[in-house]
């Protein structure tokens, strides 16, 4: 069936595990049983695992080094300052130019004011004129800085006024004579935690050893590139937590999601009410995944581990009713497309755009990029197979994972004599991709040393980082 409105639900930093891995102890009753009536494309990978880039590939089908967007853009930890430059065209643009009615609600990470700007409609956002972390109001029984989490005990939390908020307008839309696009743009589960006692009291059981299955002290790992070697902002630097700190961590954590989860539910059953499950295609993802104490490591960073890099990807079409499950291999950015092609406003694709939707596809692998970080500079490009996962840098090593005999990708066999026509063969696929997407890095050159900042400062300073930040995180 067309749709003739697209919903998109977007989360910041959520792992495809809390979804996908049997047993997880992540409790997601609403969207375990939107699984049920949706497809689930189970080999979804983000374009870039750092919001601002892949959200710039998300609204634009571009690639970061396609848009010049390759660090985070106006939030606390951006270092210089910068924004998504207007001359590239956003797919809600366009759907607005088409006669489509756009709202778009929470995070959008991409420039301050920047939608209100592109003449969008935004609301609870940075997009136009509110901050990301609006929440003086909340009081605390736990607020601990790093890994910034705390147990709210008092006042509303932001991402429920702005499910609230998309709900209302929700409302509103359904009762215009327009076909419409809503998004609804969580900045959770991203840190900082900060979550509702009652959510975090769910996960009391959880073990007094937890810890995922792959980790272990910070920096301690052999053979891993010299960017996985140092902390690039406060909160990456693990080495100080102890075993309560990392459950406590993970506690907050799988207590946002499922705050965030009971939120989408009561959306869902909203847009049921109002009679939209036949005209209106509702998807539920994330940017990118978090990593939670794999590998030592906390938030995200420059490396492409299956934790950031695998995402959730829900997608109910119109008039869908049954579940389904597709293992094609695909990317972020090629989300639009894939709605796109399904509804009202496929007219609005190029062809180029309507062959990269989901369905229409039947890739076995998938790519990835990585630029900068804080300002400073990481050079990476991946290719993920089913079996093999192949990192290249121009300046930094490779890393090559068998994920069938190392799912946890501890040992790189980058220079293992049995993986080498593998290697050969991922860097031919990968270096052919690099360079039909224009990618300069395909074509050698002098790069900066790893973590250097883009500016000239050596990689051993340290930006400060506090006068930017939210007030509830300097305390």
């Amino acid at each position: 069936m067309t749709a003739k409105n697209i919903v998109l639900f977007i989360t910041d930093q959520w792992r495809w595990d809390t979804l996908n891995k049997l047993g997880h102890p992540c409790k997601l009753p609403n969207l375990q049983a939107f699984r049920e009536e949706s497809t689930n494309h189970v080999n979804t990978f983000t374009s870039v695992p750092l919001c601002t880039p892949a959200r710039a590939s998300l609204f634009t089908g571009k690639w970061p080094h396609q848009t010049g967007t390759m660090d985070n853009v106006q939030g606390s930890s951006f270092y210089p300052h910068g924004k998504l430059h207007p001359s590239h065209k956003i797919y809600i643009e366009r759907l607005q130019e088409a006669g489509y009615e756009v709202s778009f609600i929470g995070k959008w990470h991409l420039g301050a004011g920047t939608l209100k700007e592109r003449g969008i409609k935004a609301y609870l956002s940075d997009g136009g004129d509110e901050s990301l972390f609006p929440d003086d109001e909340l009081e605390f029984a736990t607020l601990r800085k790093t890994p910034f989490y705390g147990t709210i005990t008092k006042g509303t939390h932001l991402d429920e006024k702005r499910v609230l908020k998309g709900i209302e307008e929700l409302e509103t839309l359904s009762k215009g004579d327009k076909p419409f696009c809503l998004i609804v743009s969580l900045p959770g589960p991203h840190f900082p935690h900060h979550v509702p006692a009652d959510w975090v009291a769910m996960y009391d059981d959880l073990p007094e050893d937890y810890v995922p299955e792959n980790f272990l002290p910070q920096f301690t790992e052999e053979g891993k590139p010299l960017a996985q070697g140092a902390s690039y902002w406060p909160c990456q630097d693990t080495r100080g937590l102890d075993q309560q700190d990392w459950r406590r961590t993970a506690q907050h954590y799988f207590g946002f999601c499922s705050f965030i989860d009971d939120l989408f539910g009561q959306f869902r059953r909203r847009m049921s009410a109002l009679g939209l499950d036949d005209s209106t295609s509702l998807t539920f993802t994330a940017d990118h995944g978090e990593m939670l104490g794999a590998h030592g490591w906390f938030d995200k960073g420059p490396f492409f581990y299956e934790e950031v890099m695998r995402i959730p990807m829900l997608m109910r079409d119109a008039g869908q009713t049954s579940a389904a499950v597709n293992e094609g291999f695909v990317s972020f950015r090629d989300l639009f497309p894939t709605v796109l092609v399904k509804s009202d406003a496929a007219l609005i694709l190029t062809a180029d755009e309507a062959a990269r939707g989901y369905d229409t596809t039947d890739c076995d692998h998938v790519f990835y990029g990585y630029d900068v970080y804080q300002g400073r500079q990481f050079k990476f490009r991946g290719i993920r197979e089913t079996r093999y996962k192949y990192a290249w840098s121009p300046h930094d090593l490779e890393e090559l994972y068998d994920l069938e005999t190392d799912s946890q990708e501890r040992i790189n066999r980058a220079d293992d004599p049995a993986l080498k026509e593998e290697k050969s063969r991922l860097l031919t696929l990968l270096f052919d991709w690099m360079k039909t997407e224009n990618d300069v890095l395909a074509y050698g050159g002098y790069q900066l040393p790893v973590g250097s900042y883009i500016d000239g400062r050596p990689a051993h300073e340290q930006h400060d980082h506090q006068q930017h930040l939210n007030p509830a995180l300097k305390q």
